[in-house]
């Protein structure tokens, strides 16, 4: 279970963040500054996650690979690491959109908070990669390298379904003005 790291960020406040909670007119900006933030480090989080629980079940399943001369399924995994590197790059810098403290575009908190779920919402498609990930490299270390095919392309597709879903944050932190 995931934290909600907007409590954590709030409870983390030094002297000076709470009395700039105090002060009208700032008090708004310091808010949405903190989800800013807590929406920050779930996205470090899910980065890192990507690249424990996915991309290291498959690098192990290229090595359990290569020593087996699957020589097929190594163009394969060299394409489905590829996209797992390039997904943990785009989320550990996505856009988190700033405002400040009397912004042509005004967002509002809840607009933020929307955003911190989307991004706690995607937590869960990067699990099922990572169950994916860590089954393929069961298979391939048990030599069933036409499990490991089939759940490439399990992995191959989740990762497609991934892309479109935080693409789709991107326009919408656009549509919201947040950049």
């Amino acid at each position: 279970m995931t934290v909600d790291l907007r409590d954590k960020v709030e409870d983390d406040r030094g002297l000076i963040k709470k009395i700039q909670l105090c002060i009208p007119g700032f008090r708004g900006y310091r808010q949405k500054e903190d989800i800013r933030l807590a929406d920050s480090l779930l996205r470090q989080q899910i980065a890192d996650e990507l690249k424990n629980n996915v991309l290291l079940p498959l690098e192990q399943t290229r090595q359990s690979a290569s020593r087996a001369l699957e020589l097929d399924l190594m163009n394969d995994l060299a394409a489905v690491i590829s996209q797992a590197k390039t997904t943990e790059a785009k989320i550990r810098h996505a856009e988190q959109g700033y405002t400040g403290i009397s912004p042509a575009n005004r967002i509002r908190k809840a607009e933020l908070n929307n955003l911190y779920e989307y991004d706690l919402a995607l937590i869960n498609g990067v699990r099922g990669l990572g169950d994916l990930a860590q089954s393929a490299f069961s298979s391939a270390d048990a030599g069933d390298f036409d499990s490991v095919q089939k759940q490439l392309r399990e992995i191959r597709s989740g990762f497609t379904d991934f892309t479109v879903t935080f693409d789709k944050r991107i326009v919408d932190i656009a549509e919201i003005g947040a950049f």
